[in-house]
Formats: structure tokens, C-alpha cells, sequence
């Protein structure tokens, strides 16, 4: 390599590590013209894109990086990361599966392997790593979080438990991973972490990040032994300061909901004509976060005929791709939903399919669980007029409440004000009511999370029916289902179906007043 170009190449890294970014691309800038077919130009290209946010232009360019070095195990790797933080796991696991066939011994690079493949939902992979990585160094935080993850997916909660607990005494201020131990288990009156959660808040939380993580886990550890009082107000503290430190607009959705019941008008679904892709295969699941959709996945995923895939992107993936694929940009978001109806139908379902087949191990059936597939129901019903598409409803104050407690580690911003989740439940559930008008009779099945609750046999039976398979009993034993769980319910879906979380909401029946006051002002029936 010449001098210059490695030169330059130092210089632009040590800018973009400097936080530099400006520095860095005018310094590459200066000889990426004269080098287009290097590798390291292409990749440090990559990572400057990343950190400012361009990851259309971060794909392309480690992209580029793959093609000029196949055999580079960093080219993989860097590949893989860029293509999880665009929420293209399809594209991420393509090359998390080129790097597990290098040697994979380094600890940096077991580690971003290792979490890829569990944003990739191949936790076993996953867990051989963060093993092997332990055994090399056996006091690195970093390993325990990652063991901690998996473990949970998992379903081994004692081991979760375990690696939490290590990692946290070799980093007492991992906030995260001490709001993750929290929610492993029901804490007890006799068995919690409340002392040691109260100490650590009132010696000062170095971050604005680590305070809600505390504040979320002493919500969750105070109603655990029925303190709801004590559990709302730190819940309050920590959804506010989530809620302050976080760039977010409700009406913005709001006209995303208004565009898609314009976009997919009656007219528009009865034009599709069955011209998508005839697969009878995928069944999804959709409706509002915290709402049951992984208890109703459970139940279906227990046949021995469905796999669970988890939550894809890919349909909305492959959607972007074809809309782009014509050249002419999205004015702004209000503009998908149009360009959406315009796609091919048939080419829209077969993408999806091709897409997540490599996941797919030999059912004839699987489930596609990804809560906010919802928005898409109108492009499924085109595109795929055979799947099945099950809408999972719960009381609204019971799902709102439910939503507002958990701290998501990516998406649901409406979710940290009481207003703005009325405003965006209401969305939601009027979204739902258009797509029951405009598509064919018993094209969605509802299924009621409290009515599962309280006759699980007769439910199961009745939503295995509707998915046209034979019942099995397995079904009704959803809780010994061994498929991995990658949802914020984990640790939940490996107990039997229980009740307690049914009418939850009136325990905070003051404190959620101004939430049921706002829904019903919405035109959402709360009884």
C-alpha cells in the first residue's frame, strides 16, 4: 500500500476517533477517487457514514468494501453490524454466517458477532461464542451482558440471572443490565434489589440513561411486592426523563395512520385481485405491543407444523426495496403508503418469502410476529392473499399501562407519555377498525388476550382452526415450547397461562385517569 494512502488513512481514523467527522471525510475525500479499489477506503468510508447517520451511504460503502476483500473476516464483520443498525437483519445474518466461517478467536470481534446473531435470532450461535469468550477472559462485562441476553432468550432465567449478576460486579454502574436482572423474576418482599437500587440513585446516576434504567427497575421491583404507589411514582420519574430525552412528534404518526387509510382505500384492496404471491406459509401476528402477541405466538409455534420466526423486518424491507428500486425518492413519509399500492403484488410476496427462507428450517408454516406489521395489513392482503393474519386485542388501559411500563430498548417513543399513548392507541385502533371495512369478511382474526386467559383450550382450538391445521395438544402447553423468545414477555412465555396481569390497570386507577379520559375523548371504548 503507498505511503500516502496509508498515511492518509491514519490521519482520517484518528479524526473519526476524535469525533471528527467532518475532518475525517474531507481527509478521505482527498484520495478515494485515486484508490476506488481498496478495501480499508471503502470500510473507513463505511464507518464515518455510520456515525453521522447515513447508512444508505454506509451500506453501499461496505458493501464495496465486501466485494473488494471477500476473504477479510473485518469486511464481514463491519458488514454484518452496518446492515443490523439499518434493521436489515436479513442482509446482517447473510454475512454473520460468511464470518463464522473465518476463526473467529479475537474478543472484539467475538463480541460484535455475537450480538449481531442474537439481533439475528440465532442465539445458539450466539451462545457458543460468548462461551468460548469467557473461557479466554473470564472478567470482561461485556461478555456477561451478552450471556445475559442469550440466557434469557433463551428461557434459562437462573443462568440469565447468574450472568447478570457477574457482570454488574465487575461493573456496578451497567445500568442496563441491572434493569435486565430485575425483570428476570418476580421479586419477593424477602428477595429484591430495592436497597441496592435506592443506594445507588441516591449516590447519583452518572447519566441520564442509567437513572430511567433504575427508576424502571425500582417501578418494577416495588410492584412486585405490591407497593404500587412507590412503583407509579418511580415509573412516572424514569418514563419522563425517557420522555424528555427524546426527539419525538405523536402527529407525525398520526398522519402516517391518515395516509395509509387514504392509500388503502376499498377501491385501492379490491384492485389487487389476488395477484400476489399464492404462499400459504407465513402467519402473522400483529396488534400493539404488550398486548399477548407473544402468548398467542407461543400457541401457534407449538404445532409441530409452524416455526416461529420471530419479529422481521422483512416484509417492510422489501417493501422499501421495490418502491426505491424506481428511482424516484420519497418526497417524505406521507408519500409511502401511496407508493406502496403502486408495487407488484406478486413480486412483493415472492421477495418476502426468497427473504426469509434462509431462516426457515423445513415447516411448512411460520410465524411472522413483528407487532407493528399492523401498518402493513393492506400490502399483506395484496401481496400474500393466502397468509394468515391474526390481530391480537386487550383491554386498552391494561395494554397501555403495559406498554407504558416497559422500557423498550428500540422504538414505541409514544410509549413514555400518558397522552401521547392515547393518541397513538386511538390511531391504532381506528387503523384496525378501517382494515376490517375494507378487506374481505374474516380476513383478520381477533383473538382477546383475556379471553385467552380465561378459556385457553377453547381459543387455542379455535385459532388453530382458523390457521387450517389439524390440533394438536402441544398447543394448549404453549410454556414448553422450545423455540427461542426474543420479545420483552421472555421470561413470561415459559410459565403457564396465568391471570394475574388481567385488569392490572385498576391498581393505578387514579394515576391512570388522565390516559382513560384521553382514549375515550378518542372514540376508544375503555370497558
Amino acid at each position: 500500500m503507498p505511503s500516502e494512502l496509508t498515511e492518509t488513512l491514519k490521519s482520517a481514523a484518528r479524526l473519526l476517533q476524535r469525533g471528527d467527522l467532518s475532518g475525517a471525510t474531507a481527509t478521505l475525500s482527498s484520495i478515494i477517487d485515486r484508490y476506488p479499489d481498496v478495501g480499508d477506503v471503502w470500510a473507513l468510508k463505511g464507518e464515518i457514514a455510520i456515525r453521522e447517520g447515513r447508512m444508505q451511504d454506509a451500506l453501499y460503502a461496505v458493501d464495496q468494501a465486501v466485494q473488494l476483500e471477500p476473504n477479510l473476516l473485518d469486511r464481514h464483520l463491519q458488514r454484518a453490524r452496518c446492515y443490523v443498525l439499518a434493521g436489515n437483519t436479513d442482509e446482517a445474518r447473510v454475512s454473520a454466517t460468511a464470518a463464522l466461517n473465518f476463526d473467529v478467536t479475537r474478543l472484539d470481534h467475538q463480541l460484535i458477532l455475537g450480538g449481531v446473531l442474537v439481533r439475528c435470532d440465532d442465539h445458539s450461535k450466539a451462545l457458543d461464542l460468548y462461551l468460548d469468550a469467557e473461557k479466554q477472559v473470564p472478567d470482561n462485562a461485556d461478555v456477561y451482558r451478552g450471556l445475559a441476553s442469550v440466557y434469557r432468550f433463551l428461557g434459562h432465567i437462573d443462568s440469565a440471572e447468574k450472568a447478570c449478576e457477574r457482570a454488574i460486579q465487575i461493573d456496578p454502574h451497567d445500568y442496563e443490565t441491572i434493569g435486565l436482572r430485575s425483570s428476570l423474576r418476580s421479586q419477593a418482599h424477602d428477595g429484591n434489589h430495592i436497597d441496592q437500587l435506592l443506594a445507588l440513585e441516591k449516590a447519583g446516576v452518572r447519566h441520564w440513561r442509567g437513572y430511567v434504567h433504575v427508576c424502571y427497575a425500582l417501578a418494577k421491583e416495588y410492584e412486585d411486592i405490591g407497593e404500587h404507589q412507590l412503583s407509579f411514582s418511580w415509573l412516572q420519574r424514569g418514563a419522563s426523563t425517557k420522555r424528555t430525552n427524546t426527539r419525538y412528534n405523536v402527529h407525525d404518526d398520526v398522519k402516517v395512520f391518515s395516509s395509509l387509510k387514504r392509500a388503502f382505500s376499498k377501491e385501492t384492496i379490491e384492485s389487487f385481485d389476488d395477484s400476489g404471491d399464492p404462499s400459504e406459509a407465513p402467519i402473522f401476528v400483529v396488534g400493539m405491543p404488550r398486548t399477548g402477541s407473544t402468548l398467542v405466538e407461543r400457541i401457534i409455534s407449538s404445532h409441530s407444523k409452524v416455526q416461529s420466526c420471530g419479529e422481521l423486518s422483512t416484509f417492510s424491507v422489501e417493501m422499501m426495496n421495490l418502491i426505491e428500486r424506481d428511482g424516484q425518492p420519497l418526497k417524505d413519509r406521507l408519500d409511502l403508503a401511496l407508493r406502496a399500492t403502486q408495487v407488484s403484488l406478486e413480486e412483493m410476496g415472492a421477495n418476502y418469502i426468497r427473504s426469509v427462507t434462509p431462516i426457515r428450517d423445513g415447516c411448512p408454516r411460520f410465524v411472522d410476529k413483528l407487532p407493528m406489521n399492523s401498518l402493513n395489513i393492506g400490502l399483506i392482503h395484496g401481496a400474500l392473499p393466502n397468509a394468515k393474519i391474526i390481530h391480537v386485542v386487550r383491554n386498552p388501559l391494561d395494554a397501555c399501562y403495559a406498554m407504558y411500563k416497559f422500557l423498550f430498548k428500540n422504538g414505541y417513543p409514544f410509549s413514555y407519555d400518558l397522552q401521547d399513548l392515547a393518541t397513538y392507541y386511538a390511531e391504532h385502533y381506528h387503523l384496525m377498525n378501517h382494515w376490517h371495512q375494507v378487506l374481505p369478511a374474516r380476513r383478520i382474526y381477533d383473538i382477546h388476550y383475556e379471553h385467552v386467559v380465561e378459556d385457553l383450550p377453547g381459543q387455542a382450538r379455535r385459532l388453530i382452526e382458523f390457521l387450517g391445521l389439524p390440533w394438536e395438544n402441544e398447543c394448549q402447553k404453549f410454556h414448553l415450547n422450545q423455540q427461542v423468545s426474543t420479545t420483552g414477555s421472555a421470561s413470561q412465555v415459559r410459565k403457564p397461562v396465568y391471570s394475574s396481569s388481567v385488569g392490572k390497570w385498576q391498581r393505578y386507577e387514579n394515576e391512570l385517569k388522565p390516559l382513560r379520559q384521553a382514549l375515550e375523548k378518542l372514540g376508544v371504548p375503555t370497558t
